[in-house]
């Protein structure tokens, strides 16, 4: 095997190509066929078998000349795309004029069919386009949905005012505790513990200004009394389940989590529980652990479920709606 540079010239018909062929790599091998490849690497790269010698190749790359260079102008094409990718789909920020109002908007280039709108109190408005789209397309988009994206900026504004500021864990806030407002009280100690007495929930610590400390101390403390209290109403309440031959589940696992109070694996008997679930009413949680316990017989939320939930705990769909309340002021999301 053998490689050779070699310039070819005589079928060029543009000057651009000139630059692209002169790193041209010729390699002798053994193939039955001339083969012409174009690569980040090797520019144009030209294969042929042992017995075809140079003026064969030349001839060969002159007769299929037209190909060749649409070729190389695809490969330029896409390089160029390659290269401006990563700056095509970088976020910017952009202003508009909808209804008498400036708008703020994201805007991101993905490689995606159709224009995207997302509203949310986090992000605002968020708008993702295809790669090839303009700005007068983009802003054509807007100004057609001028009248719901108006509605939903000053509804996502209305809802953010109404939501719950995280906590600063300090003198006088209130944690929920089994449904309950316990004020917190901080108390430097040498202990980092947490206690209830009445309505007062009391957090020692070392520091008493570390926020970091006290949230770890809290979680804590949630945690573990979730475990005792959510794992003795798990054993409580099996008998429920029992009857229609659900057996207990291998695991009960807890962590904090934002997004739900619990979720069910009934292939790999587990339960999940959200720490936060002990900030709720004691009924409220039945609602919860049953709600898990009856996905082990139907893992969707079809009308069987929930006729089926109702059999376990008629009375549920009151302490759903109390707990959607209360999640507004327990579960903060950033």
């Amino acid at each position: 095997t053998e490689k050779v540079t070699h310039i070819f010239t005589s079928f060029l018909s543009r000057d651009d190509c000139f630059l692209i062929l002169q790193n041209q790599i010729n390699e002798i091998k053994k193939v039955k066929n001339v083969n012409v490849r174009i690569t980040p690497e090797k520019g144009l790269y030209v294969s042929a078998p042992e017995y075809v010698d140079i003026k064969s190749i030349e001839e060969y790359l002159k007769s299929n000349s037209s190909k060749i260079l649409n070729a190389i102008d695809r490969f330029k094409t896409d390089a160029k795309f390659d290269n401006n990718k990563s700056q095509a789909q970088q976020k910017s920020k952009r202003t508009i004029v909808l209804n008498g109002r400036t708008v703020e908007y994201e805007l991101q280039f993905k490689k995606i069919k159709r224009i995207n709108l997302s509203i949310s109190i986090k992000n605002g408005v968020r708008i993702s386009a295809p790669n090839s789209t303009g700005i007068s397309s983009i802003e054509a988009f807007m100004r057609n949905n001028s009248d719901f994206i108006i509605k939903a900026i000053d509804k996502q504004s209305e809802l953010s005012k109404n939501m719950p500021k995280p906590k600063k864990l300090v003198n006088g806030e209130y944690i929920y505790f089994l449904g309950e407002k316990k004020y917190l009280q901080i108390v430097p100690s040498t202990r980092n513990v947490v206690e209830i007495n009445g309505n007062e929930i009391i957090l020692l610590v070392s520091d008493a200004d570390d926020f970091e400390l006290k949230q770890r101390v809290i979680d804590d403390f949630l945690k573990n009394q979730c475990r005792i209290l959510v794992t003795k109403m798990c054993g409580d309440l099996y008998p429920r389940f029992a009857r229609k031959g659900i057996s207990f589940p291998k695991e009960i696992r807890f962590r904090k989590m934002v997004s739900c109070w619990g979720n069910c694996r009934p292939q790999r008997s587990v339960l999940t529980f959200s720490t936060h679930l002990v900030q709720l009413p004691v009924k409220c949680i039945e609602a919860v652990i049953c709600h898990e316990f009856t996905h082990f017989l139907h893992a969707d939320h079809s009308k069987a479920f929930y006729a089926q939930l109702t059999e376990f705990m008629p009375d549920w769909v009151i302490y759903d709606k109390h707990m959607k309340e209360l999640q507004k002021e327990i579960i903060f999301r950033k």
